[in-house]
């Protein structure tokens, strides 16, 4: 899995793909990219031609899992 830092980093953090997102978040891949599309979780598309692909951060993908889990201890 990709190494990422918080936003106080000088470094820039990687993108990673729908499986490796999908790891993080327990989600099978395919979830992932609809939850994107639906921009219901955190995501990058990049265009290749007639397919959209998605890339993510897992550091908006880790605040997006504690404000989900955050909104279920209200």
């Amino acid at each position: 899995m990709a190494v990422y830092s918080d936003a106080s980093s000088s470094h820039l953090e990687p993108f990673v793909n729908a499986r490796e997102a999908s790891k993080f978040v327990q989600l099978h891949p395919v979830t992932v990219q609809r939850l994107a599309r639906e921009g219901l979780l955190p995501g990058h598309p990049v265009s290749n031609g007639s397919r959209r692909h998605w890339r993510f951060r897992l550091s908006e993908l880790g605040r997006w899992l504690q404000e989900r889990e955050s909104g279920k201890n209200q």
